[in-house]
C-alpha cells in the first residue's frame, strides 16, 4: 500500500502521523509526504481556522481512502494500536522523543477541549516505550501529570537514570506542586523552561505558594520558570491580564500571555510580556508600544 502523509498546521513534529508512519512501515507499506499515486491518505490538521483547507487538501486525492484528523476537525481518535507504536522519528528531522505517558486530565477547564477529547485522566505509556536512544532528550505532551503523583516520580525517576533532558511541552499544574514534587523538578535537567499556568485571578493564591516552594527548592524562578496568562477568553478582560502579569513579575518570574482572542490592548500585551528583555526591563505602563487606540 502507498500511504501519503500531509501536515497542515503542525508546529513541532506531527506525532500522530509519526506514528502512523511506524505502524505502516512495520506493515511493508511505503509511507511519506511526497508519496505518488497514493492507495490512501492521512491529513492531519491541529487548529480549526485550518479546517477548510484540511478538507480542500482531501479533494485533491480523488481515488484514495483520504482520513481526515486532528483536533482541528473534531476529536476522532487513531486505534489504539497505531498510538502506542514507538513513533518513527526520521519522518522529521527530529532531536527528541515525544509522547505521552498520561491521557486526560482531573481538570474540566472551560477554554480546554482535553477532557471532551480524552477523557478522564489516566496513565498511558511510559517513557522507555516511546524513547528513541539516538537522543538526549525527551518531550512528554501529557495535560497534566502531576495528577498522579507516584506515576510523575516513576516517570521522573526513569528520566533522571538515563541522564535525559525533559520538557513537558504543555506544562504542569501549579496548583499540585508540594515541596517532594518541587525539589524532583530541581533535580531534573531541563530542555526548556519548566511550564505552568496562571488562567484565572482566583488562582493566585495557589500560583504564590507554588512559587515559593519552587524558589525553596533553589529553583532560578528568572531564568528557568514560565507562566502561561490566558488572555481575552470570556470573562477575562486586559486589566486581569496585566494583573497577572505584574503578579508575575513581582514575584520574579515570567509571564507569557496566550491570546485567546486578538485585540490591540492584548496584542500589546502579548509583545510587552513575551519579550523578556523588554518585560523584566520596565513595567507594562511604561512600554511604548504599548500606546494602541
Amino acid at each position: 500500500m502507498n500511504v501519503r502523509l500531509v501536515d497542515i498546521d503542525s508546529r513541532i513534529p506531527n506525532l500522530a502521523l509519526m506514528q502512523i508512519s511506524a505502524w505502516h512501515k512495520a506493515n511493508g507499506d511505503e509511507v511519506g509526504f511526497d508519496v505518488n499515486d497514493p492507495d490512501r491518505v492521512y491529513i492531519s490538521c491541529i487548529f480549526s481556522k485550518n479546517a477548510a483547507t484540511a478538507r480542500g487538501v482531501a479533494t485533491m486525492f480523488p481515488g484514495a481512502d483520504v482520513v481526515l484528523g486532528g483536533s482541528g476537525l473534531g476529536y476522532s481518535w487513531l486505534p489504539e494500536a497505531m498510538q502506542k507504536v514507538r513513533p518513527d522519528y526520521d519522518l522529521y528531522p527530529s532531536t527528541y522523543s515525544l509522547g505521552f505517558t498520561t491521557r486526560g486530565c482531573i481538570r474540566n477547564c472551560e477554554f480546554c477541549i482535553v477532557r471532551a477529547k480524552e477523557g478522564r485522566f489516566r496513565r498511558w505509556q511510559h517513557p522507555r516505550e516511546f524513547h528513541d536512544e539516538r537522543f538526549s532528550t525527551i518531550a512528554m505532551l501529557d495535560n497534566n501529570i502531576l495528577a498522579d503523583k507516584k506515576w510523575f516520580f516513576e516517570v521522573s525517576d526513569w528520566c533522571l537514570s538515563h541522564g535525559l533532558k525533559v520538557d513537558f511541552m504543555q506544562g504542569l499544574d501549579v496548583r499540585l506542586l508540594d515541596e517532594e514534587i518541587a525539589g524532583r523538578l530541581k533535580a531534573l535537567t531541563w530542555a526548556a523552561n519548566i511550564r505552568f499556568a496562571f488562567d484565572h485571578v482566583a488562582d493566585e493564591p495557589a500560583v504564590m505558594e507554588g512559587i515559593r516552594l519552587l524558589d525553596a527548592a533553589g529553583i532560578d524562578l528568572k531564568h528557568n520558570v514560565g507562566f502561561f496568562v490566558l488572555a481575552g477568553f470570556k470573562g477575562s478582560t486586559f486589566d486581569d491580564a496585566l494583573y497577572r502579569c505584574r503578579v508575575l513579575r513581582e514575584a520574579g518570574t515570567n509571564a507569557y500571555v496566550m491570546r485567546y482572542t486578538r485585540t490591540p490592548k492584548l496584542n500589546a500585551l502579548a509583545r510587552w510580556a513575551n519579550a523578556r528583555q523588554i518585560y523584566w526591563s520596565m513595567d507594562f505602563s511604561d512600554y511604548k508600544g504599548g500606546a494602541f487606540a
